[in-house]
């Protein structure tokens, strides 16, 4: 008997022996840079309005989703251009250059992204959308600071549109173009 607790006693403490033992394995991997930086405009914007012998405001939302996949700590960051087209319905009609207004700009993480938000310095509310027949310098509206708007942001701008009394009934159309570069 005395023989039996004996080799149990022994079991017992190599288990606790091999339970003890541990291996610390260092693991390391290196993630590249990408060289993708790119805006692309999302969907298709609409609005509707009824003319009622009034100046009226109407707007839509102007989404764009930017890809850094830079990975750059340093020397990285991003600037969002916007300039557009007249508004204009194909006959000859249109709204004022200054019919367009960014009133607001909100961000989120892409799809499948776990992103870092962009550090804007940028006044982009009240900012006048440039418009012309052949569209205008363009204008800066969102900048992400070095270090920040990395992975996918969805960046989406509120357009304001003013839509005079006097226009004529119609689709209107406008081009709007959203350009990306590098730089805080």
């Amino acid at each position: 008997m005395r023989n039996h607790l004996l080799i149990a006693l022994f079991a017992t403490l190599a288990t606790l022996a091999l339970a003890t033992t541990a291996a610390a394995i260092t693991v390391q991997g290196t993630v590249n840079a990408g060289s993708t930086l790119t805006a692309t405009g999302v969907g298709s914007p609409t609005f509707n309005l009824t003319l009622n012998g009034l100046d009226q405001t109407t707007s839509y939302a102007l989404p764009v989703s930017v890809v850094d996949a830079r990975g750059l700590a340093v020397g990285g960051g991003w600037n969002l251009t916007i300039t557009s087209t007249t508004f204009n319905d194909g006959s000859g009609h249109t709204f004022p250059t200054t019919a367009s207004t960014m009133t607001g700009v909100s961000t989120t993480c892409g799809a499948s992204s776990t992103c870092l938000a962009p550090t804007n310095a940028v006044a982009n509310t009240n900012l006048a959308v440039p418009a012309g027949t052949v569209a205008p310098a363009a204008v800066k509206w969102e900048n992400a600071a070095t270090a920040t708007g990395l992975g996918t942001n969805t960046v989406t701008a509120t357009i304001s549109v003013a839509v005079p009394a006097n226009v004529f009934a119609g689709t209107y159309s406008s081009t709007v173009t959203v350009a990306i570069v590098a730089g805080p």
